[in-house]
């Protein structure tokens, strides 16, 4: 199974499961290739604070890395789309929210 497969099935699993350390070793068991792949992440998407734009950066990290392991694209492009998907996500909000404040 694909990483990116496994990060969309254990989305589903977090949705409808309650979290408990008995669960979490079971999705390490279940999703170990994401696990051994990245704790950091795994564990970002297992805790509490993971919300939407944690899930879209990761997900555009995980698609770059098996575009990448493909030969479909290479370091430096698979770098910029992560890099796009962080400005979206974080600077530009903060410039049209200083945009607007400047009008005020």
């Amino acid at each position: 199974m694909s990483l990116i497969n496994d990060f969309n099935n254990m989305l589903h699993d977090l949705k409808n499961n309650t979290k408990s350390p008995e669960f979490k070793k079971k999705l390490i068991t279940k999703y170990n290739n994401l696990y051994k792949s990245s704790e950091k992440l795994f564990d970002k998407l297992y805790s509490e604070e993971c919300n939407q734009n944690d899930i879209q950066i990761i997900k555009t990290m995980l698609n770059m890395k098996s575009q990448q392991e493909c030969g479909n694209i290479d370091k430096l492009d698979a770098d910029k789309k992560i890099g796009e998907t962080l400005c979206d996500i974080y600077v530009k909000p903060m410039l049209n929210k200083d945009k607007k404040n400047k009008k005020d």
